[in-house]
This record gives C-alpha cells, sequence and structure tokens, in this order.
C-alpha cells in the first residue's frame, strides 16, 4: 500500500547484495503494484545467512529515498508512520470528486514539492500526465503512498494555492464549497456553444481582479492561438474552481457584455405582478386583499400545496420555476430554464393560460372577499430584453465565418461600419488594432460570431448603411451572382457618366 517504487529508491537497491541480479526482472512488471509485489517476493527469498544484511541495506535504501514511513514498518527509528486507514480511504472514496476539482498545476505542485510532502521526482511524473484529471488522479496515487503527515501538508497546500473548495472535500471545514453539481453538469452540457460564444479577451482580466483566476490562468488562456482554444480553456477552468467563483464569474459575464452566456447557463428571471379585481359592492380594502393572497401564495408554493400541483406542472414541465413572490402588491419572479423556457413563458402569458390557472386555484378561496379574477402582468420589453440575449445560432454563424475568404477581399473597415455595431471598446480596439485589412476583418467576423443573435441583422444593417451591399448580399445568405449585377450595375453607371463628362 505504501511503498513506492520509484526510480530513487530502485537505483538504491541496484547496489544491495541479492537484490541487484533481480531487479531486471522486478522492472519488467507493467505496475506499481506488481513492481512493490515482485520486490517483496524476492526478499522473501533472502537465504537466510544474509538475510539481516539484505534488510539493513533495504531498509537504509528506503530512508534515503524519503520513504521513512515504510521503513519504519520494519523497524522503528522516526515518528514517520503510513497513511493512516481513515486518512488512505477518505482519499479512496473522494478521488473522482477530487479528480473533478483538483487543479495540480496552478500553485499546488510547487506547493507540495517545496514543504516536501511529494518529491521532485513525483512532480515531473504527475507533470507528465496530459489533462487536468489525469494529473489529480497521478497525485492522489502519488500520496496514499506516502507517510501519514503528508495528508495534513496535502490539505494545506489547497488553502495556500487558492483551492479551498478542494480542502473541504477532504475535511468538511471551512466555508468555501466545491461547484455545485447542478451547475457543473449545466456548464458541461453547454460547453460547446458558450465556448462558441465567449470572447476571452473582455473577460480575462476582470476575472483576475475578482480573484475568480489566478494570474497563471490567465497565462493558460492568454496561450492558446485561437478563440475557441481560450474559450476551451476557460470552462475547463471555471469548471475546477468554487461554487463561489463561479457566481463571480455570471456577475463577471453580465457585467462584461456577456450577458447572452450567463443567461445561456443560469437561465433569465422575469418579473410581474398579479393584479386582482374586487367586486365594487363589497366593502374591502383591496390592499387587504392582496396581503392576505400573497400570503396564501407564498406558502401554498413554499409548501408546495396541493392547490398549486397543477400550476407548477405546468411552469416546470417547461422549465420555468417561481423563485419569489413579494411585497409591491403582489410580485412574482419566474425563472426560465433557458431561451426556449422565456419563449414557453411568454406564450403562456400571452395566451391567458397563467391568468386562468391562478384564477381556478385561488379566486374561491377569496369570494367571500369580493375577488372575482386574477390577472399577471408581464412586460413585453422584460420579454424582449431577454430575447436580444438569445445565442448565435449555428446557421449565422457559419454563414459569417464560411463567408470570410470573400469578405477580406471586398468588405471595408470603416469608423462608421464601427459606430453601428455594439462593440464595448476592447472588442472595437481589437478589431481596429489589427495589422492589416486582412486580420481586422476576419476579428470583426470572429467577434460577431461570438455575440447574441441580434448582432447578426446589426452587422447586415450596418453594411447596407455604408453602401457594402455586395457583403450584405453575402453574409445574408443570397447567391454571389446577385451581388456581382449589383456590382456589375455601380461599374456601368460609372461608365455612363465618364463617358458623358
Amino acid at each position: 500500500m505504501c511503498m513506492d517504487p520509484s526510480l530513487d529508491l530502485f537505483g538504491r537497491l541496484n547496489s544491495v547484495q541479492f537484490i541487484e541480479d533481480k531487479m531486471s526482472s522486478i522492472n519488467q512488471q507493467v505496475t506499481e503494484e506488481r513492481k512493490v509485489n515482485a520486490l517483496l517476493n524476492v526478499l522473501l527469498e533472502v537465504p537466510e545467512d544474509i538475510q539481516k544484511t539484505v534488510m539493513n541495506d533495504f531498509i537504509s535504501a528506503l530512508r534515503s529515498s524519503s520513504q521513512e514511513h515504510v521503513a519504519n514498518i520494519f523497524c522503528r527509528e522516526c515518528d514517520k508512520i503510513p497513511m493512516s486507514n481513515e486518512h488512505y480511504r477518505t482519499l479512496k472514496v473522494k478521488k473522482d470528486q477530487l479528480c473533478q476539482f483538483i487543479d495540480a498545476e496552478n500553485g499546488l505542485l510547487d506547493k507540495l514539492g517545496s514543504t516536501d510532502v511529494i518529491s521532485c521526482s513525483d512532480e515531473n511524473d504527475i507533470r507528465s500526465m496530459s489533462g487536468f484529471n489525469d494529473k489529480a488522479r497521478k497525485l492522489i496515487e502519488v500520496l496514499m503512498r506516502k507517510s501519514d503527515d503528508a495528508f495534513d501538508g496535502f490539505v494545506n497546500a489547497f488553502y495556500q494555492s487558492g483551492q479551498s473548495h478542494v480542502a473541504y472535500i477532504l475535511t468538511g471545514e471551512g466555508s468555501s464549497r466545491p461547484l455545485s453539481e447542478e451547475c457543473r453538469d449545466k456548464l458541461i452540457e453547454k460547453r460547446p456553444a458558450v465556448v462558441k460564444s465567449i470572447y476571452a479577451e473582455c473577460l480575462v482580466s476582470t476575472l483576475v481582479s475578482k480573484r475568480v483566476f489566478s494570474s497563471y490562468d490567465q497565462q493558460r488562456v492568454e496561450s492558446r492561438l485561437t478563440s475557441n482554444g481560450k474559450g476551451e480553456m476557460m470552462v475547463d477552468l471555471i469548471a475546477r474552481k468554487s461554487q463561489a467563483a463561479y457566481d463571480r464569474f455570471i456577475e463577471t459575464a453580465i457585467e462584461c457584455h456577456h450577458g447572452h452566456i450567463a443567461e445561456e447557463l443560469v437561465g433569465c428571471e422575469i418579473t410581474g405582478k398579479i393584479e386582482l379585481r374586487i367586486s365594487p359592492n363589497e366593502n374591502v380594502e383591496i390592499d387587504d386583499v392582496e396581503v392576505q393572497l400573497r400570503d396564501r401564495l407564498q406558502q401554498a408554493f413554499e409548501n408546495e400545496d396541493t392547490e398549486v400541483k397543477q400550476l407548477k406542472e405546468r411552469l416546470n414541465s417547461n422549465g420555468i420555476s417561481i423563485t419569489e413572490i413579494s411585497e409591491g402588491s403582489i410580485v412574482v419572479k419566474f425563472r426560465c430554464r433557458d431561451h426556449a423556457a422565456l419563449v414557453a413563458l411568454r406564450k403562456l402569458h400571452s395566451s391567458k393560460e397563467l391568468d386562468r390557472l391562478l384564477d381556478e386555484t385561488f379566486r374561491p378561496m377569496f369570494a367571500d372577499k369580493g375577488l372575482e379574477s386574477l390577472r399577471l402582468c408581464l412586460p413585453e420589453e422584460e420579454f424582449q430584453r431577454h430575447i436580444q440575449l438569445k445565442l448565435m445560432t449555428d446557421e449565422h454563424r457559419e454563414v459569417l465565418l464560411s463567408s470570410e475568404e470573400w469578405l477580406v477581399k471586398n468588405m471595408r473597415i470603416s469608423d462608421d461600419l464601427l459606430d453601428k455595431l455594439s462593440l464595448c471598446s476592447r472588442r472595437r480596439q481589437a478589431i481596429e488594432q489589427g495589422a492589416t485589412h486582412e486580420q481586422q476583418v476576419k476579428t470583426l467576423l470572429d467577434i460577431v460570431s461570438r455575440q447574441p443573435d441580434a448582432a447578426f441583422s446589426q452587422l447586415l444593417s450596418a453594411l447596407k448603411d455604408t453602401a457594402q451591399h455586395e457583403a450584405a448580399f453575402i453574409i445574408s445568405g443570397d447567391n454571389m451572382t446577385e451581388a456581382s449585377k449589383i456590382h456589375t450595375a455601380h461599374i456601368g453607371r460609372s461608365m455612363l457618366c465618364v463617358t458623358w463628362y
């Protein structure tokens, strides 16, 4: 369980009498466990007359290769002991979850190496693994062979490398929590769409300032050569962070003109009001009825009472939930899981289906108060604002990127064109700083393809407004023949003008 068949140990054993001749067959074993078993079998075969000498040399080799805890199994000379059953089982049981969150390269290996929890050889072996999960898995396997005090060193290293949420997995202590399973699953599900919609240059610096990313994270993102590569690295890093870091990522996305990303991951919230109509013949105050109805609504939804079962099922089946019922008349907040849920809520509202369900459920309860009807008011501008944040469709993105070669030769990048596009300062600067016209056009197309789908129509309008009709025809999906006709007509008119002159 705890012996590490390291190069350091085996190198020292090469000079031990009797073992030396057996090292070749031991090294041929495929796994570490088989190598250890082969070595132990060799030790069992040591002749009695040299057994003490060989064992002393073996123990000395263990101590010299930083495996005092293994040496102490044979000869107790210090406080180092193998990993306790409790700690060993914790690592074994939590291994899968740890592999999802450990970021070995983000200062963790450096800290473990500097505190002698792992050796330089261990560091090299771990770094030789290819991906996040493989590095994490190798690190855990290395640690499980260490002394018991290495466990505490392991936990402390997480706190010191900004990964306290991983320490929580091991100890259950502290306020930092790993990213929830729900958010992580959503991030995995939406990964392709998010990667295609992130423009890293607008987000990374702010994420560093908010301590979501470390400076090393920033280097890893910026070292990627393509926009998609940078987006992939950002998503992979966020998936290994704490819940608090994920929440700050969503806040940053909204602040830095990536609201379409935020809504794709966490959905959107629509706020409306329930209006009441009271019979004029009843001597009651509408404010009193509102208070009583609001309290009943809150209680019914919090306790999942049977009278709201049909309404909840209707909403939930469309990816909609009620997140809050509060004061200010009767304020109701709806959470829409995604764009499809938003469209469904709009339809339920416009068709009066929600009014009917609310009325049938609660009007009879307050009939003696003169309640004649309930009406849910959801502002259309609320729906429009969120609809404008729908992600770029694959069809529109493909049109932009597949037209790149032609547009490089024919599109003009001007201040007038850029003024007509919804570009933050970073995006506009990235376009303007392109070293060549070709780079400017490619950057513009890449940026637009990562914005909400409304940016596609906006680009078409901007091209038409700046008299770039051929480019507009190409992007809008019309064929080149039609565009060429327009181009030929322009040339013909120019020639007529020259002849007349």
